[in-house]
């Protein structure tokens, strides 16, 4: 999977949300209306519907770190949605809150059975102890993380939040020996993504995740695993992506803030 997919519905809602009514803003319009069809999508088409040049889409995708509309298009799958919503089986509100209820309270306890106080003492000791510490994650992750991140600035300890498009070189060169590198992907599909080049960069690297996938052993030096199960198998409603990793980093921010803001003043 090219890295960039992982953040492309976000590229896509950015756009939206400037509200800059600019070709851009037409192309992703008339891809987000028509979603579930677009891979019948052509270059006529959204020129057609669109009212925008062929060099228009051309750059469109240029941006978006695409070579062409047919590759964009192609990343479009039913993966990169948020929550594993492709998996979802849809039903009245009322059945969802009971049904999202019960399993809300089944991941926390989940979760609380490995991400004990133990563990979460070793990861704050671990992040006084270092001064350059960096979070990577996939765009669509790093809204979760960004309150994280602020409440440590509190604490007087600066977190990078690294969440752009990269590629090999860049992320390489990024991380030195005395870099602490957290990898937060709960589903694993963006740890996948970025395996190969994780397995070369210095430092030391903690993998947060929910997939028990056994090719990121020889890429960490630690894995902290926020289920007892492969969530491939047992998050259908996506609850540990949304509120699972927000209660994981809400526990750590605490945990920190208490036991070393006291002594910075």
């Amino acid at each position: 999977m090219n890295i960039n997919n992982l953040g492309l519905l976000n590229t896509l809602a950015t756009i939206i949300n400037d509200g800059e009514r600019d070709s851009d803003y037409a192309i992703t319009e008339f891809i987000l209306n028509n979603i579930d069809n677009v891979s019948h999508i052509s270059n006529n088409m959204i020129m057609d519907e669109a009212f925008v040049s062929r060099s228009a889409i051309r750059r469109f995708c240029n941006r978006l770190g695409y070579k062409n509309f047919s590759e964009l298009k192609n990343s479009l799958s039913d993966i990169i949605f948020p929550s594993n919503i492709h998996l979802r089986e849809f039903e009245h509100v009322k059945a969802y809150r009971k049904k999202m209820n019960q399993e809300l309270a089944k991941m926390i306890e989940d979760i609380n059975q490995l991400i004990t106080d133990q563990v979460l003492d070793q990861l704050v000791d671990l992040i006084n102890d270092y001064q350059d510490i960096s979070i990577i994650s996939a765009n669509n992750t790093s809204s979760n993380l960004l309150k994280f991140q602020q409440e440590l600035f509190y604490a007087k300890k600066i977190i990078r939040l690294v969440n752009h498009y990269y590629d090999n070189n860049n992320l390489k060169d990024s991380f030195g020996q005395s870099s602490l590198v957290f990898v937060v992907s709960v589903s694993g599909i963006f740890a996948k993504a970025i395996n190969d080049i994780m397995h070369g960069i210095s430092g030391k690297k903690i993998l947060i995740t929910a997939n028990r996938n056994e090719a990121f052993v020889k890429s960490y030096d630690q894995i902290i695993y926020i289920s007892k199960n492969d969530i491939l198998w047992n998050d259908n409603l996506g609850l540990y992506g949304k509120y699972g990793i927000t209660y994981f980093f809400d526990l750590l921010s605490e945990h920190y803030i208490y036991k070393y803001k006291k002594n910075k003043g």
